[in-house]
């Protein structure tokens, strides 16, 4: 309904800029220097971070938006769901999470449902155009998941913040120099205000969940957001999708409820690590605090003591052993 003329990657580079313009908004109101924060990355951080905004940032939603043009709204909705299947294979192979029975069972179901919005039945199976590009979107999202994950020296409104206005502004530097697609200023200030309210506390509700649950399982329970996609595209394009993306909703929402079934609970260890994070004190943090301000959320930076205990766990950075 937005795009009109516009080009992809000028609707990319807004969305994202204005997401990146609303959360400074929300800095300055929370009296934060996002510069200081930055300053203070280390290294191998500050390369993930580079990572994480170039393939996240740049390059998915680019495709994305090259997606939506050429395609239909409630494919590219349910297509969306293949981000949490590239996620979490990445996680498994590359960064070595855990992953459960019922994790790879629903991840399946997701997959399969996929399959049968993107293959079209004519004279044989073809991917479509748009199929492709929303495919390579959600691969090039499941490393910026992994990437941003462990870029835990961040506050999270800063990392989102960070990664808004860089991949914003280097989508419309694209767009200005290959593209002829104008927009009109109610289309620059719809995609700006979208970016704010949508892309900007999406993202950082998004890597607060990261850091709690894992990227594979924080990336499922994220993969909800395109069955609204698809729900919106029918009551306000008059989109009428057919029976095939029916099916395909059932198999992605089956495979969703199948991982609310996992608990994973064992005796692990923790070895002595030292981070910076917003945390409240509890088992795992249980340092002490000369002004006094244990009992309420914090952000600084705290050394862990080695600790073996059981309980029910996710992959969050806290707990990152490895399963024999």
């Amino acid at each position: 309904m937005l795009i009109g003329g516009m080009s992809p990657a000028l609707l990319a580079g807004l969305l994202y800029l204005g997401s990146g313009l609303g959360l400074q908004l929300v800095l300055c109101f929370q009296r934060k220097n996002s510069l200081h924060e930055l300053a203070q990355l280390s290294s191998r951080h500050r390369l993930k971070l580079i990572g994480a905004i170039f393939s996240g940032g740049i390059v998915a939603p680019i495709c994305l938006a090259f997606g939506i043009k050429y395609g239909s709204a409630s494919e590219v909705s349910l297509l969306l769901n293949l981000e949490t299947v590239a996620t979490t294979i990445i996680a498994w192979l590359v960064f070595k999470e855990y992953i459960g029975p019922y994790v790879w069972t629903g991840k399946a179901l997701i997959l399969i449902g996929a399959c049968l919005v993107v293959l079209k039945a004519d004279g044989g199976m073809t991917f479509s155009l748009s199929g492709v590009l929303v495919i390579c979107a959600c691969v090039f999202w499941g490393i910026d998941n992994n990437l941003t994950r462990d870029v835990e020296e961040l506050s999270s409104t800063v990392l989102a913040s960070v990664k808004g206005l860089a991949a914003g502004l280097f989508s419309i530097f694209l767009s200005l120099l290959f593209t002829a697609g104008a927009a009109t200023l109610p289309q620059i200030a719809g995609a700006l205000t979208i970016g704010a309210l949508s892309y900007g506390l999406s993202l950082v509700l998004f890597v607060e969940a990261l850091r709690k649950i894992g990227a594979a399982r924080t990336a499922t329970f994220f993969a909800v957001g395109p069955f609204f996609g698809t729900l919106l595209s029918v009551a306000l394009l008059g989109e009428r999708p057919p029976a095939a993306y029916w099916l395909a909703t059932v198999l992605m929402l089956a495979g969703i409820a199948l991982l609310y079934l996992e608990v994973h609970r064992h005796r692990h260890v923790h070895e002595e690590m030292a981070h910076a994070h917003p945390h409240i004190h509890d088992e795992h943090h249980d340092h002490e605090h000369p002004e006094g301000e244990g009992d309420l959320s914090h952000d600084h930076y705290h050394v862990h003591r080695p600790m073996s205990h059981s309980h029910v766990h996710w992959p969050d950075i806290h707990h990152q052993h490895h399963h024999h």
